[in-house]
């Protein structure tokens, strides 16, 4: 009986996964219309790599289920991670689709499990606690895109992310909470568009082109106007080709945010 809740647990994580890759449209990002600024993903490889984290996820599930937010817990749902990388990697010949979501959807799921809680506030308190436990197993020795813009911008990346506590997250889903409507959602994605640091489109370009984008995102959640009819999203979506940037923090953040709206 145990075994089907953390199974459940696990697969509404990976739906929340395929709906954020499925939600279109998203500027820069693959969705059902566009592959954004990648040559190398489609949404197809996103199912494929979705499907491919459920046992890691469960396992996660299983580990976490009433075990104390300790170090030790940190250490194993860190281990379970690196060991579902390799399964990602290995479901899509190397291509990094899911790495940033295993670390918040991992740690999501490692909480409430923990916790046996669906409550947001004690959920985001608990990421804060766990996320902020030095893992010393992980390897430092290969610079990721994070740790490369965070030396040189000073960001924090997804591990600041999940060390606030998913604030972003928090703020998101503050926003018209009682909706769950598609230009809602859209404009939930442009909230985390808007505020943000993304170490994905800072890699791509830089500072400014983050902080222009930042500035176009916030102009549309403001606006009375539907997104869609909009043209101030058109002018985002010729943006983000021009500079050929791809928000992949605020997609997994947006998965994190379905996921929890959607845990009951």
């Amino acid at each position: 009986m145990i075994e089907t809740k953390y199974l459940k647990l696990a697969q509404k994580a990976i739906t929340a996964l395929k709906w954020e890759v499925s939600f279109s449209p998203k500027p820069g990002l693959v969705d059902a219309q566009s592959n954004g600024s990648h040559t190398d993903m489609d949404i197809d490889l996103f199912y494929k790599s979705a499907d491919s984290l459920l046992a890691g996820f469960e396992e996660m599930i299983r580990v976490s289920y009433q075990h104390p937010l300790d170090i030790s817990l940190r250490e194993e749902i860190g281990r379970i991670g690196r060991l579902t990388e390799k399964d990602m990697f290995a479901a899509t010949n190397g291509v990094n689709t899911h790495k940033g979501a295993i670390w918040s959807m991992g740690l999501l799921v490692s909480v409430i499990s923990s916790l046996q809680t669906d409550d947001l506030e004690t959920i985001f308190a608990g990421v804060k606690k766990l996320s902020r436990m030095p893992d010393k197993y992980v390897q430092t020795t290969r610079k990721t895109h994070g740790m490369i813009t965070k030396q040189k911008y000073a960001l924090n990346g997804a591990k600041g992310e999940a060390q606030s506590g998913f604030a972003n997250v928090s703020k998101i889903l503050s926003f018209q909470p009682e909706a769950d409507d598609y230009d809602t959602w859209l404009k939930r994605l442009l909230l985390l568009y808007s505020n943000v640091n993304d170490t994905n489109v800072v890699y791509r370009s830089n500072l400014q082109v983050l902080q222009r984008f930042q500035t176009l995102s916030s102009q549309i959640v403001v606006s009375k106007q539907a997104v869609l009819d909009n043209p101030e999203f058109q002018t985002l979506q010729k943006f983000t080709k021009k500079y050929n940037i791809s928000p992949g923090g605020c997609a997994d953040l947006f998965a994190a945010s379905y996921f929890l709206k959607h845990l009951n």
